[in-house]
Parts: structure tokens; sequence; C-alpha cells
């Protein structure tokens, strides 16, 4: 089973186990739930998602999210599967973000989880030619999420 580690600030209506549970069925719609044991979620405020932003992306202002994959040699030779990475998600422009859609901000972070576990299994919305939003798209209908 694949260890889902949710750090920082709580989303209302959406707790650590429930977002463990939508990550662990994201995996198992990409049928990558047996290549990886380890996923991290980290839910921070818009001033460490700029720092974070600035830091590795050169970009001094808040995002959405960031995510960061787990190299190959992070993963332990004697282990099944291997960890997916970090996903970081600013609470704060979530929030916006979900007033704007008219949506719950738990649904909107169940949007960046999907978003951020795409970019980390190496899908790229900014050099694919729209493959990586039509499996974006995919994925938000088959888990309930349109």
């Amino acid at each position: 089973m694949t260890n889902i580690e949710v750090t920082g600030a709580a989303v209302p209506r959406f707790s650590r186990r429930e977002i463990a549970e939508f990550v662990r069925k994201v995996l198992i719609v990409l049928r990558v739930d047996d290549d990886i044991n380890e996923v991290s979620i980290a839910i921070v405020d818009d001033d460490a998602m700029r720092t974070l932003n600035r830091q590795f992306r050169r970009k001094n202002k808040t995002t959405d999210v960031l995510t960061f994959p787990a190299d190959a040699s992070d993963a332990d030779p004697q282990a099944h599967g291997r960890p997916l990475g970090d996903i970081v998600i600013s609470a704060d422009q979530a929030r916006r973000q979900a007033a704007d859609q008219r949506h719950s901000l738990a649904t909107e972070v169940r949007y960046l989880i999907l978003h951020g576990i795409l970019h980390a299994l190496g899908h790229d919305h900014e050099t694919d030619d729209g493959e990586m939003n039509a499996l974006e798209v995919e994925v938000r209908s088959t888990v309930g999420l349109e």
C-alpha cells in the first residue's frame, strides 16, 4: 500500500485520511498504484509558496501547486515501488480559485492534487500539445470530479 504523508494546514471537509484515499484512487485510475510506494502532500500558505516558487522557478509570486518529482535515486532498492515525490499546494491560492470557480476548497484541492500527481509522473501541459490536460479531464471524470 502506498504511504501518503499529508502535512500543513487542514482543509475543511477534506480530512488527511480522505486526502490519502483520494491520492490512492488517482494512482489506481492512472494504473501506477503498484509502482508508487510513497507520496508527500504539503498544504502551505501563500508566503511559503511564494518562497518555494522564487527558489525553484525564479518566479516571485505565489502559485497554486508545485510538484517536486522524486529522483530515481530516491528509490529504495529493497522496497516495492518508488516514491512519487512532493506536491505542495497553496491553501490561500486554492481558496481564491475555488471561489472563482464556485466550488469548495476541498474540490479545488482535489484538482490540484491530481494536477500535481500528473506532473510528478512526468506530464507537462506546457510542452505536450494538450495530452496532460486531456488525461486530467479523463481522470477527473473517472474519480467523480467534474
